[in-house]
């Protein structure tokens, strides 16, 4: 009962210190994407992990659409350190953004096969817009604007045998995106968001795992964010799902470990909100080397 205190604690000190954030990516392989979305998520696994590409093409078929592409990497530096690097380009019509973040974490045991881990992100964002591609004549919506903007995030994981639980803030600072351009003032500021969820590891038998997860996303002024998965995993080689985002699209998805150290995942998403009209949805890719 102690320990359960502690643990409730320290997840509600952590929602509120972290209550501003940025919005990042959306990922269909957002569980195997985990060290995106949450830093404590690094030095969680007994391995090694590099996902040397995440590639997701939002709308495919639209013209400058979204698309993003990931590279993230995170391991242990000890027994109660976890150490991560990440690097996101995220590109839509006449914007891109390009974020570099270290993450750290630190484990708290809880008693055997029960840990928790606390995380924090420090970077920042490389963002950039080319109103030059809008070929208009306003004078205002000219040229090109790039900037930095250094940011931070927390998150807490918790991990058991058969469940774990996600908490974090990818972005605490609300950074400007662009503030004046040709003498007018124009200013966008990235929104809050809070990410809360978890998953279930259920044995129907020695060979068969079903795997359901969910995650939640708050952002302040715009409706509530829901990602639900299940997934099917056999003899620990071969993973087989869907997903529904709420609002906006229906997903399958499928992973494969092609050798003791490498993963190939494919995923596509039907878009079922009202851009259906003008595509069908994308594809989503994932390559995860493990050492």
């Amino acid at each position: 009962m102690k320990n359960t205190y502690k643990l409730a604690g320290v997840f509600a000190l952590l929602f509120s210190i972290t209550s501003f954030a940025q919005q990042t990516p959306e990922y269909t392989f957002w569980r195997q994407n985990m060290s995106l979305i949450n830093p404590a998520y690094v030095g969680s696994t007994e391995k090694t992990e590099i996902n040397v590409i995440s590639y997701k093409d939002q709308f495919n078929g639209v013209h400058d659409g979204p698309q993003t592409q990931s590279l993230a990497a995170q391991g242990s530096f000890n027994d109660n350190v976890g150490v991560g690097l990440e690097i996101v380009s995220d590109r839509v019509f006449i914007q891109k953004e390009t974020n570099v973040f270290a993450n750290f974490s630190y484990k708290l045991s809880f008693g055997e096969g029960k840990d928790l881990f606390l995380g924090l992100k420090a970077g920042g964002s490389f963002f950039s817009v080319d109103f030059n591609k809008l070929q208009t004549a306003d004078p205002i919506n000219q040229g090109q604007v790039s900037k930095f903007n250094p940011n931070f995030g927390l998150g807490a994981y918790y991990k058991a045998d058969k469940y774990f639980v996600s908490l974090s803030a990818p972005r605490i600072l609300q950074a400007d995106r662009y503030e004046e351009i040709a003498g007018a003032a124009q200013e966008a500021t990235d929104v809050t968001l809070v990410m809360f969820g978890g998953g279930y590891y259920y044995d129907l038998n020695e060979n068969i795992q079903l795997i359901p997860a969910v995650m939640t996303r708050y952002i302040d002024g715009a409706p509530f964010g829901l990602d639900v998965n299940l997934s099917a995993h056999f003899y620990k080689k071969f993973e087989l799902g869907g997903a529904y985002r709420l609002n906006d699209s229906m997903s399958v998805l499928a992973s494969f470990e092609v050798a003791k150290m490498l993963d190939l995942g494919f995923a596509y998403d039907f878009a079922t909100s009202d851009i259906k009209d003008q595509t069908s949805g994308g594809p989503e890719f994932l390559l995860k080397v493990k050492f």
